[in-house]
């Protein structure tokens, strides 16, 4: 799956997570986290909030998760897995 996002890199406010390992692409507008996003095996893989979609009702049940209790090779393990390529930011 390919993510991508439109608009200019420059409406974005960029920050990591506390591994060090995501961004996290918010608007510099509204402050929404729009993306998250992390370099996996030379690609950028990431994936959009889905809340902020307009038929978000079509993609399904969303998976709860607990990040904090997952070691960082154990979060890359996850994201490689879950996440589409990223681009746009």
């Amino acid at each position: 799956m390919l993510i991508s996002l439109v608009g200019d890199s420059r409406d974005l406010q960029v920050n990591t997570n506390g591994d060090q390992l995501a961004k996290f692409y918010h608007c510099a507008g509204c402050g929404d986290m729009v993306a998250v996003g992390c370099m996996i095996e030379g690609r950028l893989r990431g994936a959009v909030n889905s809340l902020l979609l307009e038929q978000k009702h079509l993609l399904g049940p969303a998976t709860q998760i607990r990040p904090r209790l997952l070691s960082a090779g154990e979060k890359l393990d996850r994201w490689s897995k879950l996440w589409g390529s990223l681009e746009g930011v």
